[in-house]
């Protein structure tokens, strides 16, 4: 669960980036969190994540919920096995299972032999996801998983996500790629010059959606 109570967070004295935000995503949802680059989306992630805490306002999480958008730079010298490995060691035996599952279900077992200094930018960020699993949170944020990859590897982290629904974790991730929000959001939340607005992925189709989203960031 994440919920955000009048959150608002500043750079500095005259560059407010988030104005007093309200969410509110219930356990084993997905919420998608929709904005423009450099609206605030990676912001509102590290908040939420504990990276930034000089906000104002209140965030109610799950205690392992973390920001990751990167490997460590250690992690380059290992394969994604070890990687994986070691972070396993700090988890359960249903964490263990959970990620094998997840590992077989997109074939990626060959690439995670490799060393990840060699490995593909797909492969990367399923172990950024993987990683926080790996540390047994049941709050996972996702900072543009989709961005770099061509469209086969953008659906096999759909199919990521919505194994991870179906485990019953709770997931928000950000993207400016609007038309994913449609596909897989249980809750939609834009983020748009500095404010949030919850909106019902209630859509007939995909045009619909878009046209709408559009319109809503043009304003």
């Amino acid at each position: 669960m994440i919920i955000c109570k009048n959150l608002s967070f500043s750079y500095a004295p005259n560059k407010k980036v988030l104005r007093n935000i309200n969410l509110n995503l219930e356990d084993g949802k997905v919420g998608v969190l929709l904005g423009l680059s450099g609206g605030g989306k990676t912001t509102l992630l590290k908040c939420i994540g504990k990276n930034l805490t000089t906000y104002k306002g209140s965030i109610s999480t799950d205690d392992n919920c973390r920001y990751i958008s990167e490997l460590p730079s250690f992690a380059e010298k290992l394969t994604g096995v070890e990687y994986l490995e070691m972070l396993l060691a700090l988890g359960g035996s249903k964490t263990n299972d959970l990620v094998n599952k997840l590992i077989d279900s997109i074939g990626i077992n060959r690439d995670l032999h490799n060393l990840i200094k060699d490995t593909s930018l797909y492969t990367r960020k399923v172990l950024i996801l993987l990683s926080s699993i790996c540390l047994d949170s049941n709050t996972i944020l996702l900072d543009d998983p989709f961005n770099g990859l061509d469209r086969n590897s953008q659906l096999l982290v759909i199919k990521l996500i919505n194994m991870l629904r179906e485990e019953k974790k709770t997931v928000l991730l950000a993207t400016n790629l609007t038309y994913y929000g449609f596909e897989i959001a249980d809750e939609l939340f834009l983020l748009h010059k500095g404010k949030i607005k919850r909106i019902p992925n209630g859509f007939e189709n995909s045009i619909h959606y878009e046209n709408s989203i559009m319109q809503l960031l043009m304003k």
